[in-house]
């Protein structure tokens, strides 16, 4: 196990610090997310009705900054906080999810473009996942303002959301058939996977705001598992099978099976758990650092890009967030350097990305390498340090001059590890936040010995950063 190691019992993993490679990783989604809002440079523009669609590529690139946040610098705010506000906003770009109006009218018959009101879970529920994790860590209530998830389709015609009428939309069609908690992504076809997004964003909405959306939904769901034939007695999903279950279409997929046991870790963890175990005993082989994975026609094609020629990745990235999720660490680094050896790095700029694997690949082989066992459960769920939200915070660094690989909090300090962006040695400002308004705190690492925090509690430090710099700020 590594530090970030973690059994389901409560307990925080500890935070590590990025190595120069995770920052070149890390600066490459930072990229993607800190460009202006109305542009995707570097997303792939394949279509928008499936797995290379930009929803997805959104989807992850959020999640993995969440958890770049989480394991490595939870008391940094700043530009982090901004490129995940960054994803969220352009999850309402038309381009992203205009396609649901042609599945409304063939699929149900009538017009309609909204995304979240009727079904379409694929959406809906992937967002609000987004929404819970950012609110989580940066205690940001920016999507709970009315309209602040505004989805314009015409100069006449908006549709208005924001954390909580999304949640009750969730909520709404989830029961819409009590004898089916699950909803569509498509219209009439329900998958699984996208069903746990449903249920995880309802629990974290219950969690931040005090609602009672979930209700026993939880457990209508897991019952529905068995009683409606979504998960075989050889404990394997069926990937897609109509509302009712009736008609399976899409047949148990390993990495869809490995996508279950990550999203079911924090509702269903005995499920997360079983499914995994029987993964890893009939599927995943691992001798030494050799890994052998059977059984995953899946293997042959990258879905971000429909690549035959570059197939594999994104099946060893989701193998390997799982594993690391499920506390599988021994897999999860076999899987990394296999992926590394297949796909290498390519460094441009500062930032790094695997050659020949779609943008889709890349932000999942990041989710794999920033995660940490339990803890995208633990954020679901809001296990973390009282410390973590009282304490200062790095609230201002300049983009891409300051590079962050540690931040951390103990309610009263905080502790940093910086890198120039240019690697050449670099004057900034730093802005400190959540001080205790009128203290002075010693600071080390830095020519200023002092500061005293302003009346709001933030203060301003100028710093020089030449190669690895550790700063700390602590009350005199």
């Amino acid at each position: 196990m590594t530090t970030n190691s973690l059994s389901r019992t409560g307990s925080a993993p500890a935070v590590t610090e990025s190595s120069p490679e995770d920052l070149e990783i890390l600066r490459y989604l930072l990229d993607l997310a800190l460009q202006p809002l109305d542009r995707f440079d570097g997303f792939t523009h394949a279509e928008q009705m499936l797995l290379s669609a930009l929803r997805y590529q959104l989807n992850g690139l959020c999640w993995a900054l969440t958890l770049a946040q989480r394991t490595r610098t939870p008391a940094f705010t700043g530009y982090l906080a901004e490129a995940q506000r960054n994803a969220i906003t352009k999850m309402c770009d038309k381009r992203v999810w205009k396609y649901w109006w042609k599945q409304e009218l063939i699929g149900y018959g009538r017009w309609n473009p909204d995304p979240i009101a009727h079904h379409n879970v694929m959406y809906s529920a992937y967002l609000g996942v987004m929404i819970g994790l950012y609110e989580t860590l940066n205690a940001d209530a920016i999507f709970d303002q009315p309209g602040s998830l505004t989805l314009r389709w015409n100069e006449r015609r908006s549709y208005l959301y924001d954390f909580g009428s999304l949640a009750e939309a969730i909520q709404r069609n989830m029961l819409e058939r009590p004898d089916s908690p699950q909803y569509p992504c498509e219209p009439h076809l329900v998958y699984p996977v996208c069903n746990t997004y449903a249920l995880n964003t309802l629990r974290m909405h219950d969690r931040l705001h005090g609602s009672t959306l979930t209700g026993d939904l939880v457990d209508r769901v897991r019952e529905s598992y068995d009683r409606d034939r979504w998960r075989r007695p050889d404990g394997r999903f069926y990937s897609g099978r109509t509302r009712a279950g009736r008609i399976a279409f899409l047949p148990p997929i390993l990495t869809n099976d490995a996508w279950m046991a990550y999203w079911l870790h924090s509702p269903m963890p005995d499920i997360a758990t079983h499914t995994w175990d029987m993964l890893r005993e009939r599927f995943i082989t691992l001798s030494g650092t050799e890994v052998t994975i059977t059984g995953a026609p899946e293997k042959r094609i990258d879905p971000g890009n429909y690549s035959l020629v570059n197939g594999g990745g994104p099946t060893y990235a989701i193998l390997a967030k799982a594993a690391r999720e499920l506390g599988d660490e021994d897999l999860a680094h076999a899987l990394q350097e296999l992926l590394a050896r297949q796909f290498p790095l390519a460094h441009a700029g500062g930032a790094a990305r695997h050659t020949g694997l779609s943008t889709l690949g890349n932000v999942l082989a990041a989710m794999a390498r920033f995660g940490g066992a339990g803890v995208t459960a633990d954020l679901i769920d809001g296990n973390l340090p009282h410390e973590w939200t009282t304490g200062p915070v790095l609230a201002e660094a300049a983009y891409p001059e300051v590079q962050v690989a540690r931040a951390v909090t103990d309610g009263r300090g905080l502790d940093l590890v910086l890198y120039p962006g240019t690697g050449d040695p670099v004057n900034t400002v730093l802005g400190i936040g959540r001080l205790a308004p009128g203290t002075t705190y010693r600071v080390t690492g830095n020519p200023l010995d002092h500061i005293t925090a302003e009346a709001d509690g933030s203060a301003l430090i100028p710093v020089r950063l030449h190669g690895r710099t550790e700063i700390r700020l602590h009350p005199v």
